[in-house]
């Protein structure tokens, strides 16, 4: 199976048990002003979150969560710094529900033939 990027990618995206979609913003002009309008680019993508190096504290005084987290997805999905990924996951409790989780893309992803890695941090966490 080795050396045979179609039977990897095969079997890494079988063990993906997320989907996500991805925003970004896009530039809208309307009586001579632009802005940024959130645009869904890839909905319900199949995906895996990964999580490591929790460093999380808490005290009474201050509140920080300190972890890395990296999505895997497709190679040819085009994710840049700044979009944002609501990402759909299984509860670990209540496996019949899904827990959505919102994310921001951290720098350029790692592109490999069998998928890519994307440095995501968790938004609205204090």
């Amino acid at each position: 199976m080795f050396g045979n990027p179609a039977a990897e990618r095969a079997a890494l995206e079988g063990t993906y048990e997320d989907t996500m979609t991805v925003t970004t913003g896009k530039n809208v002009t309307e009586n001579n002003i632009s802005r940024l309008e959130p645009y869904e680019v890839y909905v319900d993508v199949i995906c895996a979150l990964s999580r490591s190096g929790d460093n999380s504290k808490q005290t009474d005084i201050h509140h920080s969560l300190d972890y890395d987290a990296v999505i895997f997805a497709a190679p040819e999905l085009a994710v840049l710094p700044g979009d944002t990924i609501a990402l759909k996951r299984f509860g670990r409790d209540q496996p019949d529900s899904r827990q959505l989780r919102n994310y921001e893309v951290v720098g350029v992803p790692t592109v490999y033939m069998t998928h890519q890695e994307i440095r995501v941090q968790e938004c609205g966490i204090a």
